[in-house]
């Protein structure tokens, strides 16, 4: 069910929720900032547009949420002190987004990878901002989803804070050529936040203490799923 923007707003403030999260891939990440938003994995689909493949596509599709954009509440990262899952870079935007009433905005309860075409609304969304606040510290953080449903054009860049790219320390090959993956993530980034961008001066690496990234990022990931995060 769609939240009422303004109580959602008024609840994040009072939890000190003052920011939200996207992370994806450096691929996906370089279609959103040369298309001046982000966009649901149904409208980067329909307008032909490139994004690296996810595990969850059929899902998503099967149980309606393709054309939705999924914001988190915490920096999953620094939360859980490892890698986020959906790749390493993060947009961090301010917390006033939500008040924008043209957008369309629902809670999961759980990720929607648990769902099935069958699972009830009220078992899928909070209902209500009142049910949000009640449930807040009982739902494990990563399973509450914000998600701006029916998204056909590009969104939410003039609320972006900062951009966070992680710095894995490995290389791949790649036509014969080692490849710095950070670097090359950066340098492909830097091409288009440009002296001009709104963007130029938030691009921000990411600094870890006591995080486990770098060592999964060398004993956990192979370098097909290396070049899937940082390179295509």
């Amino acid at each position: 069910m769609r939240l009422n923007n303004h109580e959602l707003y008024d609840f994040f403030v009072e939890s000190q929720i003052l920011a939200l999260y996207h992370a994806n891939t450096v691929g996906t990440t370089i279609t959103y900032l040369q298309n001046g938003g982000l966009l649901s994995r149904g409208a980067v689909e329909t307008r032909g547009l490139f994004q690296t493949p996810q595990s969850s596509d059929a899902k998503d599709k099967e149980v309606n949420v393709w054309n939705d954009v999924f914001l988190d509440t915490a920096d999953l990262h620094s939360a859980f002190r490892r890698e986020n899952y959906y790749g390493p870079v993060l947009f961090e935007f301010n917390i006033e987004l939500v008040r924008d009433e043209t957008l369309e905005i629902w809670i999961t309860k759980n990720n929607p990878i648990y769902w099935n075409p069958n699972t009830p609304d009220n078992d899928r969304y909070f209902q209500s901002v009142a049910e949000l606040r009640q449930l807040w510290n009982v739902i494990q953080r990563q399973r509450i989803m914000i998600t701006i449903r029916n998204n056909t054009s590009p969104i939410l860049f003039n609320s972006v804070r900062r951009i966070i790219v992680d710095d894995p320390q490995r290389s791949i090959e790649e036509n014969g050529q080692e490849v710095h993956l950070f670097n090359h993530a950066k340098n492909r980034i830097d091409q288009i936040i440009v002296n001009n961008h709104p963007f130029n001066g938030r691009l921000d690496v990411r600094r870890c203490n006591g995080c486990y990234c770098r060592s999964n990022y060398l004993h956990q990931r192979d370098q097909n799923d290396l070049r899937r995060l940082f390179y295509n």
